[in-house]
């Protein structure tokens, strides 16, 4: 039976690694009173993992503390247990375009990060991911952050993810001294209708939007 799931999972999972990477996500709930020790655990664990492990502490917006990102190096992944400090954790993975050795150093300069967690509309999962393309294409042309878009592949229902990674909550809220003219253009050059119409397609995309604010875990 075990060796009919891992080839079953190894099925799911089988796409071409130049087009995208696999990562393990972890999000973790401390016990009530256990948010120090659980810090500790994680970060003991990224040292464990040679650094190879991202933590974000939550700050508001969800229902977990940390959320841990890994490169996934083997199908099916082994996750570790983090149950006897932790009254939730939640391990899933997810693919993304951006390799981990371009997420890790956006990962140790940033001190915040944008997470947005899709449920997406019955069927508009993969126009989902376009949109969240053409919005990084609309940021990266008015000199904003663009986002790193994560599809997930097992055990969980968010479609889709993505994190942006901020130098501070002030670089974060700031919007670029550009002309009006270039932001419209802008949208319309990365497919929008114009810009108001940005926010009102994503909308039509989804169902459910878990919309995190977190800080450095390590």
């Amino acid at each position: 039976m075990k060796l009919l799931l891992s080839l079953l999972l190894f099925s799911l999972f089988s796409f071409s690694v130049s087009a995208a990477e696999l990562f393990q996500v972890t999000l973790l709930r401390a016990s009530p009173g256990n948010l120090p020790e659980l810090i500790e655990k994680a970060k003991s664990y990224k040292t464990k993992q040679k650094g190879h492990v991202s933590i974000m502490r939550h700050s508001q917006g969800d229902h977990w503390d940390l959320m841990l990102l890994e490169p996934a190096t083997k199908v099916p992944t082994q996750a570790f247990d983090f149950s006897a400090l932790a009254d939730f954790q939640h391990n899933f993975l997810a693919r993304s375009e951006t390799s981990w050795s371009k997420i890790k150093p956006k990962a140790e300069v940033s001190k915040l990060f944008h997470i947005e967690m899709f449920h997406a509309v019955h069927g508009k999962a993969k126009e989902l991911l376009k949109q969240r393309h053409m919005e990084n294409a609309y940021l990266s042309a008015t000199r904003q952050t663009a986002n790193v878009i994560f599809e997930t592949t097992f055990g969980s229902d968010v479609d889709s993810f993505t994190i942006g990674y901020h130098k501070d909550l002030p670089t974060f809220a700031s919007t670029p001294d550009l002309p009006k003219e270039i932001f419209e253009k802008a949208a319309i050059d990365a497919g929008f209708e114009n810009r108001a119409a940005i926010s009102f397609y994503l909308r039509e995309l989804i169902l459910a939007h878990h919309d995190t604010l977190a800080s450095r875990g390590d």
